[in-house]
C-alpha cells in the first residue's frame, strides 16, 4: 500500500519478485526497480497521463530466475532490459577487462539488486536511500531520490566511494530512454552548441547519416544534405544511429513535444558527465536485439566515451584513490508549456 492517498507519498511492492519503490506527489509518479539496478521504469506526468519513459519489446523478467540459452559476449545486459532509466557503471559500452575482471555490457550496477531505505516521509517530502557494492570491483554506490509536494521533478544525490585497497579507474552514466506516448516527431531535443560524432554502424542498421562529425545540430547526411538531428524521426523513417556530443557548454538538455506542449528536462554536472551518448531507433535496427522493433530516443549523461579499457587508454576516466569519494547531484523532470 501507500503510505498515504494524498500529498507525496511511498509505496513498497514486488513486481515480477523485484523490490519496487513508487515515490510520487500530485504531478509525478516515479517507479523504481530496487530489485533490478534502480531501474526507473515509469516517469509518469499524471495531469496528462503521459508517461516519459520507453519500454522494451523484449519481455520484462526477474534477472535471478529467468534461464537464458547461452550468455552473450557482452555480458546480460540486453536479456534483462526494459528499457527506462538505468544507472552504468564502472563500465559503458561493450566489454571489457579492467585489472583482470571482465565487465559486461554497461557493467555491474544495472544488473545488480540494491538495498534501500525510506529517510523521510511525509505529505510534504519523500526521499529514498539506494546503496549497492559492486561485486567485479570495489566500489559502493549510494543514491537519494528526493520528490517534494508541487514539484514537476525529483532531485538526485549520488556518491561513489572506492572501498578497495588500490587506486580504481571507472565510468559512470545515465541511461534514460524516452518514447511513446511522450515521444513523436514533434519532438525536438534542446541543446547548447557542443560538437557531434557519428560512429560507424553496425552493418545490420539504417540510417541516414554519414559516419562523420559536426556541429549541434547539423550532421551531413548520406545524400550530402544537412541533417538536423535535434529533430527527432518519425516512427516510420527506418533508421538507427548512436552518436557522441563532446564539448558540452552546460550539463543540461531539454526534449520538447511542440504539439503535445510539453516537455523533458535534465541537468548534471557537467564537471563529472562530460558527454551525451545519444541513441535514436525509428525502427531501423535489425536482426538482434531489436529486429525493427524499436522507436526510442536515449540521451545520456556519460564521463567518457566508451568503453573503461579504452578510456583508461586515452586518460579520460574517472579515477579514486582508497576511500576517496565522488559526489554528484542531478535534476530532471517536467517541462509543461
Amino acid at each position: 500500500m501507500m503510505s498515504r492517498n494524498s500529498g507525496c507519498r511511498c509505496g513498497e511492492f514486488i513486481w515480477n519478485g523485484l523490490k519496487t519503490v513508487i515515490i510520487e506527489n500530485d504531478i509525478l509518479r516515479i517507479e523504481i526497480l530496487a530489485g533490478k539496478g534502480t531501474d526507473i521504469v515509469e516517469f509518469l506526468y499524471k495531469p496528462e497521463d503521459i508517461d516519459f519513459m520507453w519500454r522494451s519489446p523484449i519481455p520484462f523478467h526477474n534477472p535471478y530466475l529467468f534461464p537464458i540459452t547461452k550468455e552473450s559476449k557482452h555480458g546480460n545486459f540486453l536479456d534483462y532490459y526494459p528499457g527506462g532509466w538505468q544507472e552504468i557503471f564502472p563500465n559503458g559500452g561493450t566489454s571489457c577487462e579492467y585489472k583482470g575482471a571482465v565487465l559486461g555490457l554497461h557493467g555491474e550496477v544495472a544488473l545488480l539488486p540494491w538495498d534501500y531505505k525510506i529517510l523521510e516521509d511525509t505529505s510534504e517530502k519523500v526521499s529514498v536511500l539506494f546503496s549497492v557494492r559492486t561485486y567485479r570491483t570495489p566500489f559502493e554506490l549510494e543514491k537519494i531520490i528526493t520528490i517534494e509536494k508541487g514539484n514537476g521533478y525529483i532531485e538526485i544525490e549520488e556518491k561513489v566511494k572506492n572501498t578497495g585497497g588500490q587506486n580504481m579507474d571507472f565510468m559512470w552514466g545515465h541511461h534514460p530512454a524516452f518514447g511513446k506516448p511522450f515521444l513523436s516527431s514533434d519532438c525536438f531535443i534542446k541543446l547548447s552548441n557542443c560538437k557531434i560524432k557519428v560512429i560507424p554502424g553496425d552493418g545490420k542498421s539504417l540510417t541516414n547519416l554519414k559516419q562523420t562529425e559536426g556541429i549541434w545540430p547539423y550532421v551531413e547526411g548520406i545524400d550530402g544534405n544537412k541533417v538536423d538531428i535535434s529533430r527527432v524521426p518519425s516512427e516510420k523513417d527506418n533508421v538507427s544511429d548512436v552518436i557522441f556530443l563532446t564539448d558540452l557548454k552546460e550539463g543540461k538538455y531539454e526534449i520538447i513535444n511542440e504539439k503535445k506542449k510539453i516537455g523533458f528536462f535534465f541537468e548534471f554536472p557537467l564537471s563529472v558527465f562530460i558527454c551525451l551518448w545519444f541513441w535514436r531507433i525509428a525502427g531501423g535496427s535489425y536482426d538482434y536485439p531489436w529486429y525493427g522493433r524499436n522507436y526510442n530516443v536515449a540521451l545520456e549523461p556519460f564521463s567518457s566515451l566508451p568503453d573503461l579499457e579504452e578510456a583508461v587508454k586515452r586518460g579520460d576516466q574517472l579515477k579514486l584513490k582508497p576511500e576517496e569519494e565522488l559526489k554528484v547531484k542531478m535534476k530532471c523532470g517536467v517541462i509543461k508549456e
